[in-house]
């Protein structure tokens, strides 16, 4: 089970447990490779083409994108098509609600995965 606790900026609890930014596939939790990130991109406010890869990896009904507290996470048009193109749902919402609409679909027994990003 995956239970989102709390939010704040720079980190979320997940069943207990504090985690910076994370990607959620099923009922796997880890962090988001910030180092690999910040390689490719500068920093972490994009989405890597091997996240799209893992939140797709195991064919959800639905991804939540949580983008942040402020919503500086960059969610390109190019992510969105390849949601899109799987057909699968995407939502994109500020991450304290994004951990909420988690929490409500999962418990309806949606096929969910995420990414949270818990800064800006």
């Amino acid at each position: 089970m995956v239970n989102f606790e709390k939010t704040w900026f720079g980190g979320v609890r997940i069943n207990g447990q504090d985690w910076h930014d994370v990607i959620v596939v099923g009922e796997e939790i880890e962090e988001r490779d910030d180092r690999r990130l910040h390689q490719v991109f500068g920093r972490a406010h994009w989405i890597g083409d091997w996240e799209v890869e893992k939140l797709l990896s195991n064919n959800p009904e639905i991804v939540i994108i949580g983008n942040g507290t402020g919503g500086l996470l960059e969610v390109t048009p190019e992510v969105q098509e390849k949601f899109k193109k799987a057909g699968v749902e995407l939502k994109i919402l500020l991450t304290p609600e994004a951990t909420s609409e988690f929490n409500k679909l999962y418990s309806e027994g949606k096929k969910i995965n995420a990414l949270i990003h818990t800064t800006c």
